[in-house]
């Protein structure tokens, strides 16, 4: 699961739709929904995802401007390379 959630975010990261909100529910119902299995696969990375990244979802809304979706990838990503180099 743990491995799934990273594709996906990596996939969003290459190739950013122009409207990032169904992905940020997607990506935050899946840090709740599915901790516990993750924190079993990557307990380390896990923790890392689940500190900063759901706020980081909750700051998405429909209809965002380019700068503003800018701003949610760069947070994102250095929350998904943190959690990378916590991977065991």
């Amino acid at each position: 699961m743990f491995k799934e959630m990273m594709e996906q975010i990596e996939e969003f990261l290459e190739n950013t739709p122009k409207d990032i909100y169904e992905f940020s529910i997607i990506l935050e119902d899946m840090l709740v929904d599915d901790y516990d299995e993750m924190y079993r696969e990557q307990p380390e990375a896990t923790e890392i995802l689940a500190n900063e990244t759901p706020d980081i979802c909750a700051s998405a809304e429909p209809g965002m401007k380019p700068a503003e979706i800018e701003v949610f990838k760069s947070q994102l990503e250095k929350e998904y390379q943190r959690a990378k180099q916590a991977m065991r």
